[in-house]
């Protein structure tokens, strides 16, 4: 793999060595030349359908694949472009070469424009910026399996993350204080004829009042028609970002709270939407 590498590092241009590493991606050793011409003899035995099945296989199923490989290609090279400060000597490094296998390797069971943009950014960013994270292959895996609709539910759920949470336990608290201080003026009133919790009443009501105004302002995002999905595919997609620990249900445990109703982004999928870079919105 790093003589491959040392191949790469002498073209002349961006272009020549994506190719290049491409080339090399795809290149069939003979034994897998040998179970593929066993495969389409066994495919051949199939009545009616063998052709047709083998075509589908080893002719257009390879020619997607290499097309969403040369459309990748051409938009790693646009980074490349844009990106003329890139360390190229970082090519030659056994982790990029691992990174950029498992990247091709995802590319071509995709056809996901912003999914390939994803993995241009990741690749960019690790020659610009090494980090042989170990979590690196986690996050591609979630990116490739992920939805498009998936990733835009967590996306918007980002709003839901600590600040909010925090939010949820002071309004909880001011509504505990609020009541005792209720109970404080009815004492007050009956003992004394007169109470001096009327200011504190108000302050408590005020500050509830504006935490609850900004929420509803958020509840949308938690709306399937805001994703253009029906309740059930959309709570399908909850419980899948849930099961991936992406989204945790923040309403479990409050009373007239249904299950997957109030989710919360957790700190893995912060992570995610930021990975590969922590400045990216």
């Amino acid at each position: 793999k790093i003589r491959s590498f040392v191949l790469v590092s002498d073209c002349s241009s961006n272009w020549c060595k994506l190719q290049t590493l491409s080339a090399i991606f795809m290149r069939n050793d003979n034994q897998k030349e040998v179970l593929i011409s066993v495969a389409k003899s066994l495919f051949s035995t199939i009545p009616y359908a063998g052709t047709a099945l083998t075509e589908l296989l080893f002719d257009y199923n390879g020619r997607i694949k290499q097309n969403r490989l040369n459309h990748f290609i051409e938009i790693l090279s646009e980074g490349f472009t844009q990106n003329s400060d890139i360390p190229l000597e970082n090519i030659k490094t056994e982790h990029f070469n691992d990174l950029f296998e498992s990247v091709l390797k995802r590319v071509v069971t995709t056809k996901s424009e912003s999914k390939l943009r994803r993995f241009k950014d990741i690749l960019i960013n690790e020659l610009k910026c090494p980090t042989e994270s170990e979590t690196v292959d986690i996050y591609l895996d979630l990116i490739n399996n992920l939805s498009e609709n998936e990733i835009l539910i967590l996306h918007h759920h980002r709003r839901f993350g600590k600040s909010y949470v925090q939010e949820i336990t002071r309004r909880d608290l001011l509504r505990e204080n609020l009541v005792k201080a209720i109970e404080n003026k009815k004492h007050d009133s009956k003992i004394f004829g007169i109470s001096n919790h009327d200011s504190q009443i108000r302050e408590i009501e005020n500050e509830i009042m504006i935490i609850k105004e900004k929420h509803r302002k958020l509840e949308i995002y938690r709306k399937p028609e805001f994703y253009d999905l029906d309740e059930s595919k959309y709570f399908f997609y909850i419980q899948r970002l849930y099961l991936q620990a992406l989204l945790i249900d923040i309403g479990v445990g409050r009373i007239g709270t249904e299950p997957f109703y109030i989710m919360s982004i957790t700190e893995f999928g912060t992570n995610l939407l930021k990975f590969p870079n922590e400045s990216e919105n």
